[in-house]
C-alpha cells in the first residue's frame, strides 16, 4: 500500500493578548448585506470552473443528503486556494453545486473539482482576490450568509445547504500562532499554472485493491504460462485495504518548542499466514480488521510573533525505539505562514506550490473530543 507523505502547518497567538475568537455559530458578525454589498463580494470569487448566472438558483428541499466539512461559518482568507468538501452518499454522485451569497442578483453554477478516492466527498475550489475585496473588508473581515445547492448528474438540486462566510485579512495584530492547538484539515500542491496536481484532506480514505497471486503448497509446476508466456497461479485473490490520515494537530510554543500528533487510520490482513511451512495459498481466506496508530512527535520552531515565515524540526517521536519516523515525522524550513484567529496556512515554493491548511482549535480535557469533532461533516 503506498505510503502517503503529509507536511503540516501553524497559526495564531500568544494567550496573554490574544483575543478569544468569536463563536463559531455564524450569528455573532453576521451583517445585514444589501444586494449591491452582496454582488460586490460574490464578483471576487474566482472558480476553476464556473458559470455565471443572472436571478436565484434552482431551488432544493433540505434533505440532509449533504454534508460540508465546516460547522455553522465558512472561514477564509483573501489570495489563497482554499476549498468547500461536500459528503454525499456514494449512490448519489454530486456533479456541482450553485453558490449564492443572501441578496444576491446572480450565482455561480460551478462544477466539481475534485472527487475524493472514497468516491463519498467532492471538493470545490475557490480563490479571493485580495485587492477586489479590499472595499469590502476594511474592517478586517466581513460575514455573509451562503447557499450551497448541490445538483445531480441530470443537474437536479438534491439538497440546500445554508452557512455563514466569513472573510478574514491575515494580521499579526490581532492574533498570533503560538501556545494554541492547530488541527490540520488539507493540503494541496498547485502546478506553475495554480491548478491543484494532488489533495490530501484529514479522513480521506486511499484504498488499495489488488490481486493477491500465489500457488498452492507443495505445487509442483506453478505458475504455469499459457501461450502469451504469461504466468498463470493458482490463487488468485482480490484484496481491498484502505489507508487514512485520520487527524493531526500541532502546537508551536512561546519558548520554541513544538508538539505534534497524528493518528493514522488503516485495513490489513489479520491472518497473513507466517509460516511458510503450514500455509497453504489455496485454503487461505484472508480477513481484514482495522487500526488506528496514533504517534507523537517533539521539536524546535524558529517562528517569531508576527512574523511572516517559519521552520521547524523533528528532534523525537513517541515510534518504538528501531523505528525513527514509524509516522509522518518530517521537519520544514524557509516556509511562508498566513494566519487569521481561525485560520493557519503554510505554503512552499514557486514553480510547484505546497499549501498546508489548519484550523485553531482549544486545548481541553477532552482532546480525543475535540480530535473528532474537527474531523466530522456537519449538515
Amino acid at each position: 500500500m503506498a505510503i502517503l507523505s503529509v507536511c503540516f502547518l501553524i497559526a495564531c497567538s500568544d494567550p496573554a493578548s490574544d483575543p478569544v475568537p468569536p463563536e463559531q455559530n455564524g450569528t455573532e458578525n453576521e451583517e445585514e448585506v444589501t444586494p449591491e454589498k452582496a454582488d460586490a463580494i460574490l464578483e471576487t470569487f474566482s472558480f476553476a470552473s464556473a458559470t455565471k448566472t443572472t436571478g436565484t438558483p434552482p431551488t432544493a428541499a433540505n434533505t440532509s443528503l449533504i454534508r460540508t466539512a465546516t460547522k455553522d461559518t465558512i472561514f477564509t482568507m483573501p489570495g489563497i486556494k482554499d476549498m468547500i468538501r461536500i459528503s454525499h452518499p456514494k449512490e448519489k454522485p454530486i456533479k456541482g453545486i450553485y453558490f449564492a451569497l443572501e441578496g444576491s442578483t446572480y450565482y455561480y453554477d460551478i462544477t466539481v473539482d475534485h472527487e475524493e478516492k472514497s468516491d463519498t466527498v467532492s471538493i470545490i475550489i475557490f480563490e479571493i482576490d485580495p485587492n477586489e475585496i479590499e472595499n469590502e473588508i476594511t474592517s478586517g473581515s466581513s460575514s455573509v450568509p451562503l447557499e450551497i445547492t448541490a445538483y445531480d448528474e441530470n443537474n437536479t438540486p438534491i439538497d440546500i445547504i445554508e452557512r455563514i462566510l466569513t472573510i478574514e485579512k491575515p494580521s499579526a495584530n490581532e492574533c498570533d500562532i503560538l501556545d494554541h492547538i492547530w488541527f490540520w484539515e488539507w493540503s494541496v500542491i498547485l502546478n506553475h499554472e495554480g491548478e491543484a496536481v494532488n489533495i490530501n484532506c484529514s479522513d480521506e480514505r486511499y484504498i488499495n485493491d489488488f490481486v493477491y497471486q500465489d500457488c498452492c503448497l507443495g505445487a509442483a509446476f506453478c505458475p504455469k504460462y499459457d501461450a502469451n508466456q504469461q504466468p498463470v497461479y493458482d490463487v488468485n485473490l482480490k484484496i481491498s485495504l484502505f489507508y487514512s490520515i485520520s487527524s493531526e494537530w500541532i502546537q508551536f510554543y512561546s519558548d520554541g518548542l513544538l508538539e505534534r500528533e497524528t493518528r493514522e487510520f488503516e485495513s490489513y490482513i489479520s491472518n497473513p499466514g507466517d509460516d511458510a511451512a503450514t500455509f497453504d495459498p489455496c485454503e487461505w481466506k484472508p480477513e481484514t480488521a482495522t487500526r488506528v496508530e496514533a504517534v507523537t512527535y517533539w521539536g524546535t520552531h524558529t517562528y517569531n510573533p508576527g512574523s511572516k515565515s517559519i521552520s521547524y524540526t523533528i528532534t523525537d517521536d513517541s515510534c518504538p525505539p528501531g523505528e525513527y519516523g514509524c509516522g509522518f515525522g518530517g521537519s520544514l524550513s524557509n516556509a511562508e505562514v498566513l494566519f487569521t484567529c481561525h485560520q493557519m496556512m503554510i505554503s512552499r515554493g514557486t514553480e510547484q506550490k505546497s499549501i498546508r491548511m489548519f484550523t485553531r482549535g482549544e486545548a481541553t480535557e477532552d482532546m480525543e473530543g475535540e480530535i473528532l469533532d474537527s474531523s466530522k461533516f456537519w449538515d
